[in-house]
C-alpha cells in the first residue's frame, strides 16, 4: 500500500500552473486565460445521474474559483482499456490536476503511474480502497460497505413497522467488481446481524442500469412473488425493480418496497412522489464540490491533505428527503480508514 505523497505535490504542481499551456476551457466553454488553472474529473461514464451529478458539483465548485474543468469518460461504464485511455489524453494537455473515479482499479494503474512520471497530481473520487501501485495523493469518497448495513438496518426496522415477520429480500447487484462487491456483502452482514430472520432470496447483477433492473426484477418476482423488497446496488437499479413491480400489480410502499444507493436528483423526486421507497444518499454533487477543494488545498494553498477523506452517508426517505434536499444532513468529510475488498467491515482485518 502506497503512503500518502501529497507533500510532493506543493511546489511542484504550483510550477506546473505556471507553466500550463494556452487554451483551456470548462466543459468547452471556449478559452480562458493560460493562468487559469485547468483540473480533469474522470468517472467511469455518465450513463449513470451520480456520475453526472458529481460533475456538476466538480464544475460548480471549480466556477467559484475560477478554474477550468475537463469533465470527460469513456463511452461505457465498463470500458477500462477506454477509461485509461482517457486519462492518458487528458495528461498530455497540460493539466494541474486529475481526479479518476477508476472502473477496474489493476487497469488504472498504468495511467496513475504516466500522471506520476508528469508530477501530475492524482485524486481518487468515489472511493476510499488504495491501489496496489502508483502515487494518489487522495482518496475521497464513503464507505460502502458501511452505508450498506445502514440500508439493511433500515430494512430490518422498515419490516418491524409494517408486521412483516421474515421478510424476503432479493439484491440487485451492480457490474461485478469492487463496488458491487462492498454495497452486497455490507448489506447481507446487516441483514444476518440484525434481522437474521430475514431471508435473502435471491441476487443477481442488474449492471446498474434501470432498464436491465426492470428486466431481472419482473423475471424475479414471477419466480418469487413473495418478494418484499428490492435493494439496489444503485439508485437507477432500484428504480428499475418498482416499475417491474408496479407493472406487475404491487403497491410501492404499501407491499413492495426498493431501497438502493446514491441520493440521485431524480430519486429524490420519485421519493417524494411515493414511487420508490429510499437511498443511501451519499451526495455526489458535494463529493464532486470536496474534489476539487481538496485539490484546492494542494494546488493553491501548499498543504498536506488526508490520505483516506471520509465523505458522509445517510439513510433519505421520505421524512427527511426534504432536510437531504437542502443540504443540511451535510456533515463535513473526516480522515479515514482504507475501504479493503476483504469481505470485512471497513477497518477490520
Amino acid at each position: 500500500m502506497t503512503k500518502n505523497p501529497a507533500i510532493r505535490w506543493g511546489l511542484g504542481a504550483v510550477g506546473l500552473i505556471l507553466l500550463a499551456g494556452a487554451a483551456v476551457w470548462i466543459l468547452g466553454s471556449g478559452e480562458s486565460p493560460a493562468s487559469q488553472i485547468r483540473v480533469a474529473i474522470v468517472p467511469p461514464g455518465f450513463g449513470s445521474p451520480f456520475h453526472v451529478a458529481i460533475k456538476e458539483g466538480a464544475v460548480r465548485e471549480a466556477a467559484t474559483l475560477g478554474w477550468a474543468v475537463d469533465a470527460v469518460a469513456a463511452e461505457k461504464e465498463d470500458d477500462f482499456s477506454g477509461q485509461v485511455a482517457v486519462v492518458e489524453q487528458e495528461l498530455q494537455k497540460g493539466i494541474s490536476a486529475i481526479a479518476i473515479n477508476p472502473i477496474d482499479v489493476k487497469a488504472i494503474v498504468t495511467a496513475v503511474k504516466s500522471a506520476n512520471k508528469r508530477n501530475i497530481p492524482v485524486f481518487m473520487e468515489n472511493t476510499i480502497t488504495p491501489l496496489d501501485e502508483g502515487e494518489v495523493v487522495e482518496y475521497i469518497g464513503y464507505d460502502q460497505w458501511a452505508g450498506a448495513v445502514q440500508l439493511a438496518r433500515y430494512t430490518c426496522r422498515l419490516f418491524g413497522q409494517s408486521g412483516i415477520s421474515g421478510g424476503k429480500v432479493y439484491i440487485l447487484m451492480g457490474i461485478p467488481g469492487f463496488h458491487a462487491n462492498r454495497r452486497t456483502q455490507g448489506f447481507e452482514w446487516g441483514i444476518a446481524r440484525y434481522c437474521p430472520d430475514v431471508q435473502i432470496i435471491g441476487k443477481q447483477t442488474a449492471e446498474w442500469d434501470r432498464t436491465k433492473a426492470v428486466e431481472v426484477a419482473t423475471a424475479a418476482l414471477q419466480q418469487h412473488p413473495d418478494i418484499d423488497l428490492f435493494y439496489g446496488n444503485s439508485d437507477e437499479m432500484g428504480i428499475g425493480a418498482c416499475i417491474a413491480a408496479k407493472k406487475l400489480g404491487r403497491k410501492v410502499n404499501t407491499d413492495i418496497w426498493c431501497i438502493s444507493i446514491d441520493g440521485n436528483p431524480v430519486t429524490l423526486d420519485l421519493i417524494d412522489n411515493g414511487e420508490t421507497t429510499a437511498t443511501l444518499g451519499v451526495y455526489p454533487a458535494l463529493i464532486g464540490a470536496t474534489v476539487i477543494r481538496q485539490m484546492k488545498k494542494v494546488l493553491s494553498d501548499g498543504l498536506d491533505v488526508p490520505y483516506i477523506l471520509v465523505t458522509p452517508s445517510i439513510v433519505v426517505d421520505g421524512a427527511n428527503v426534504d432536510a437531504y434536499k437542502s443540504g443540511s444532513t451535510w456533515t463535513e468529510p473526516v480522515e479515514g480508514r482504507p475501504e479493503i475488498d476483504n469481505g470485512k467491515p471497513t477497518g477490520e482485518e
